[in-house]
């Protein structure tokens, strides 16, 4: 039904590319990335408002203070620039990466221009400013809104969630709930599961219903040190780690493909091209959309390059042994 409900973001332009995407993807995961094609513009941008953050998440590399790379707000100039040289073939444009993206003053703008340009718009939230915020969220109408709600209980939810207040995102939900369901967007309900939260699932179900939440997603965690193993569930199904030895590995053992760095594209507030969504500090520039477009970008040497080493050694990349990509 969502699917359907958002196939007008499609057109035959759009169409033909994404199965030319497809078709590139599976002949490089067949030829181990030895033949890498012109890669044709991307299916979905991840663009970041902002990389502040409101909370002190701790395994968050924004909100613990770890991200290394400067932080900022993004230039509506250059969303719009961004909107403007990809919009004959961009499907979808999700407005996070790190950071809270609500922080932005322009965010609602953001939305109703991406939207204007007949393109699907989402974002995720910790959900403590969405309340004060509804009025922009019922004039731009975003497509698909995600709140992570990571505890039931206060004392739980701020174990992760730091400096959090629950009730916040309850009124949020609340508040979304009670929009008529022509301007209601798609509401998803995130949950990392953790050790100190995992006996609270069998209670999402009745949240799920009474704030009228069209899907609940239970996602596992990521950790980056041995210090944190302890964070993770005893339910192995709500991990995407192995613990071995006193030290974790990713289950999916690291196939050599990746349909990330194919399908989309991930841009930070400065304009800077990441190849995915994992590359969290930025540590593999391919570009700057400020200076150069997206398509040149990624049908550059450098980008080819990477291509080829994630689609015939992928475990020897840092930032890909911590990816789900292949679970």
């Amino acid at each position: 039904m969502y699917f359907l409900k958002n196939i007008r973001y499609f057109s035959i332009a759009k169409t033909l590319n994404y199965l030319k995407l497809r078709h590139i993807f599976s002949s490089l995961k067949k030829a181990s990335g030895d033949n890498v094609l012109p890669l044709p513009p991307p299916f979905f941008i991840s663009f970041e408002p902002t990389n502040f953050c409101n909370l002190k998440c701790p395994s968050c590399p924004s909100g613990s203070g770890k991200l290394t790379r400067e932080k900022g707000f993004a230039d509506f100039k250059l969303f719009k620039k961004v909107i403007d040289e990809n919009k004959k073939y961009l499907v979808n444009i999700i407005l996070h990466f790190q950071g809270e993206p609500l922080l932005h003053k322009q965010f609602g703008e953001m939305i109703r221009y991406a939207r204007e340009n007949n393109i699907h718009t989402e974002f995720s939230t910790n959900g403590q400013l969405l309340s004060e915020n509804i009025d922009i969220i019922k004039s731009s109408k975003p497509d698909k809104i995600i709140v992570s709600l990571d505890g039931i209980t206060q004392e739980t939810y701020n174990k992760y969630r730091v400096n959090g207040d629950i009730n916040k995102v309850f009124n949020s939900l609340e508040e979304l709930s009670k929009l008529k369901r022509k301007d209601r967007p798609f509401i998803e309900l995130q949950f990392l599961v953790f050790s100190h939260n995992e006996r609270e699932i069998p209670n999402l179900r009745k949240i799920k219903s009474q704030y009228k939440i069209d899907k609940l997603s239970l996602k596992s965690a990521q950790i980056y040190d041995n210090s944190q193993i302890e964070m993770l569930p005893e339910n192995e199904k709500y991990s995407r780690y192995i613990v071995k030895d006193e030290t974790f590995i990713i289950k999916s053992g690291l196939p050599d493909f990746c349909q990330r760095i194919i399908f989309g594209s991930v841009i930070t507030w400065d304009g800077k091209l990441v190849p995915c969504c994992f590359d969290k500090d930025a540590d593999f520039i391919m570009g700057d959309v400020k200076t150069d477009n997206l398509y040149g970008i990624r049908n550059s040497e450098k980008y080819n390059q990477f291509v080829k080493s994630v689609f015939s050694q992928r475990d020897k990349i840092k930032m890909c042994r911590n990816c789900t990509e292949g679970l």
